[in-house]
């Protein structure tokens, strides 16, 4: 099995190299014995060659989220809708994960993942896969800290709960590769904190939104790391634990999907 060049870290401040495989490096993170893992998966012209595969697919972009753009509906806009705006939104997220999974299914970027993991994709209901991957573009900000702000990702965290198909608390791990990194290589800062659900999730994004120094302050109890991947490592970390995206100077460029284990790896976003 192809083993990569990778850079391990925890909250303990140790930070170590080795080479592991892809499937390796994910059960270590999935199984909670490190929280961040980059491996060198990739070239610079060999994440541009994958880039290059999704925007083939002429997904438009869309801001579900302050500060950052994506290739297609994000699963956190499907979580974030209450019981009112579920079914409307699951429509609209379901019909477009139809559409664009099968051509997903032939780039690069999803062909690592079926060869590395035998990842397949996340059918939450029959006939509703969930999207495979998006591309995420982060402009230029002036935002003080964040460009996309500390949050927390579980497929359990939905706010309609009656609605939603996920009931099980799954250990989730996310991936993302860098494609193109900001001028001032902006990097991501995990926090040791876990939210238990999504409403203690919401009363921090509350308590940021209405006061973005008391929720730093909030954080600040908790140990933190800085993460700044290269252009084509692939970053492998525990996404159910707080995380954001320092503020870009320049365009940064990501492909990145969730993963959890039901029968063997699911790959979704």
């Amino acid at each position: 099995m192809k083993e990569f060049k990778a850079r391990i870290y925890d909250f303990d401040g140790t930070a170590k190299t080795d080479s592991l495989s892809l499937e390796h490096a994910f059960n270590l993170v999935h199984g909670g014995e490190y929280d961040v893992i980059l491996l060198q998966v990739e070239s610079q012209e060999g994440v541009e060659l994958w880039w290059g595969k999704h925007d083939d697919l002429a997904m438009n972009g869309h801001r579900y989220h302050t500060g950052i753009m994506t290739s297609g509906m994000t699963l956190g806009k499907l979580q974030r809708a209450t019981n009112e705006e579920y079914q409307a939104t699951s429509e609209l997220y379901f019909n477009s994960a139809n559409v664009v999974n099968a051509a997903l299914k032939q780039t690069p970027y999803f062909e690592f993942f079926e060869q590395g993991l035998s990842a397949k994709t996340l059918e939450v209901e029959p006939g509703r896969e969930m999207l495979i991957a998006s591309q995420r573009e982060y402009p230029p900000s002036t935002e003080k800290n964040f460009s996309f702000a500390p949050h927390a990702d579980s497929i359990s965290y939905a706010r309609a709960n009656d609605s939603w198909p996920i009931k099980t608390s799954y250990p989730q791990t996310a991936a993302f590769i860098t494609v193109q990194n900001a001028a001032n290589e902006a990097g991501f800062v995990m926090w040791d904190y876990l939210p238990s659900s999504r409403s203690e999730l919401d009363e921090f994004i509350a308590l940021y939104g209405k006061d973005e120094a008391q929720g730093m302050e909030f954080l600040a109890q908790f140990e933190s790391m800085e993460i700044n991947p290269e252009v084509g490592e692939l970053c492998i970390f525990n996404c159910r634990k707080m995380h954001g995206i320092q503020t870009c100077d320049t365009l940064r460029k990501t492909i990145g999907s969730f993963f959890i284990k039901k029968d063997g790896w699911r790959i979704f976003d």
